[in-house]
């Protein structure tokens, strides 16, 4: 193996292609592909193009199982627990969709869960038929002292309601970056008879998995995020007591012939992106794996926390260390005049976000407990100095 170039610049211009001049601190939303697993889907795709039937009815398969072992060997399940699907949402959605909710059924969420999640919990609320499911959410409150808190306030509402019939709980939230604590929420839900859905989509590559301990009823998880997959690779791990009923948003080829057949076959789509998830786990252990990337990526955050809040005069997220994300941090923004008579975040954030991204800045913004929040990320291609851009970006809009 090649010596690992040098993180910050160096590895940024030899093994991913961001724009020069870019700062992107959002590798939270959209993940960076390495130079390497681009090349790696280029030569799949071109596979899938000089014979497109012996790629379909053939070869696909065998490189999608190959994948899968690879997949589940990352995040320590047995393969025939996991399933590709495209992202969080569908995964979300599968599960959703293919429970049996019965009159006053609550699904529970957080008021810090993403917002297709909402979405998607919403959705089935209104087409029950007659059937009055509830949705509820829990509100997080800040500051948080310790992840008993967040236990509790679990535990009270367990206590309090009775019709609980599944709990959707993040690993990681994704407007606020609060590592939640999963293993003692499943084994509270498990306690009470609840089915537990861990949204992960942030987790692969952030935190190491271990999905046969957590014993989760069903996991998602996004691998095109922090594990450099392309875009549209996530997996959804299903406990094997569910497998028979749980099936994938498009019903298609594979129907009632298994359900690793059944999330497999799904058209004409570019598989693409499943069929590198070696290449990209590859990648990332080549770099050094999660101990070299989290040593890297924390000096820096701190560094980058610092610099932020003493250039803004404000402060982070009131939670505690062993509870933010490790690749990720909230920090709340300055007042500033470009706001002046707006009083709602939607009517804030487009407005942040083109002015950023006009000057080629990239980053994250939510509310979060009435503050306006910047959620930056760090990875290895990035440095000191994109933080400083931000900062300088930011104070300018007040001159």
């Amino acid at each position: 193996m090649t010596a690992i170039p040098a993180f910050g610049n160096e590895i940024k211009k030899t093994d991913f292609t961001l724009k020069d001049g870019v700062v992107f601190v959002n590798h939270g939303s959209y993940g960076v592909v390495p130079k390497r697993v681009q090349q790696a889907q280029d030569r799949i795709i071109g596979k899938m193009r000089e014979h497109p039937d012996l790629w379909w009815r053939h070869n696909l398969r065998l490189n999608i199982e190959e994948s899968r072992k690879c997949v589940a060997e990352f995040v320590q399940a047995d393969t025939d627990d996991i399933v590709f699907l495209q992202n969080a949402t569908s995964g979300i959605c599968s599960v959703l969709r293919s429970l049996t909710f019965e009159s006053g059924d609550i699904i529970l969420c957080t008021d810090n869960a993403y917002q297709s999640v909402k979405y998607a919990s919403e959705f089935i609320r209104e087409y029950s038929n007659d059937k009055d499911v509830r949705v509820e959410y829990l509100t997080l409150k800040f500051p948080i002292n310790n992840e008993n808190d967040v236990i509790e306030l679990y535990r009270e509402f367990f206590k309090n309601n009775q019709n609980i019939k599944l709990a959707i709980i993040d690993h990681i939230t994704s407007p606020s970056a609060i590592v939640m604590p999963v293993n003692k929420l499943v084994e509270l839900c498990r306690e009470n008879g609840i089915l537990s859905l861990i949204d992960g989509a942030h987790a692969p590559g952030q935190i190491p998995l271990n999905l046969r301990q957590l014993k989760a009823d069903f996991y998602i998880g996004n691998l095109h995020k922090w594990l450099y997959a392309p875009k549209g690779c996530a997996i959804l791990y299903i406990k094997k007591e569910h497998k028979d009923y749980i099936k994938p948003l498009a019903i298609s080829h594979g129907y009632k012939k298994g359900i690793l057949t059944d999330f497999f076959h799904q058209g004409t789509r570019d598989d693409s992106a499943y069929c590198v998830a070696p290449a990209a786990i590859q990648f990332y252990n080549d770099i050094g794996g999660y101990e070299k990337i989290h040593s890297y990526a924390d000096k820096l955050l701190r560094e980058a926390v610092k610099l932020l809040t003493d250039a803004w005069g404000t402060e982070k997220l009131e939670i505690p260390d062993s509870m933010e994300a490790p690749f990720m941090r909230m920090i709340k923004l300055p007042k500033l005049n470009l706001f002046a008579g707006l009083s709602t975040f939607d009517e804030i954030e487009p407005i942040l976000i083109d002015h950023l991204v006009n000057q080629n800045i990239s980053a994250q913004y939510t509310c979060v407990d009435g503050d306006i929040c910047i959620r930056i990320s760090a990875n290895v291609y990035n440095s000191l100095e994109d933080y400083q851009k931000l900062a300088d970006f930011i104070c300018n809009l007040n001159e």
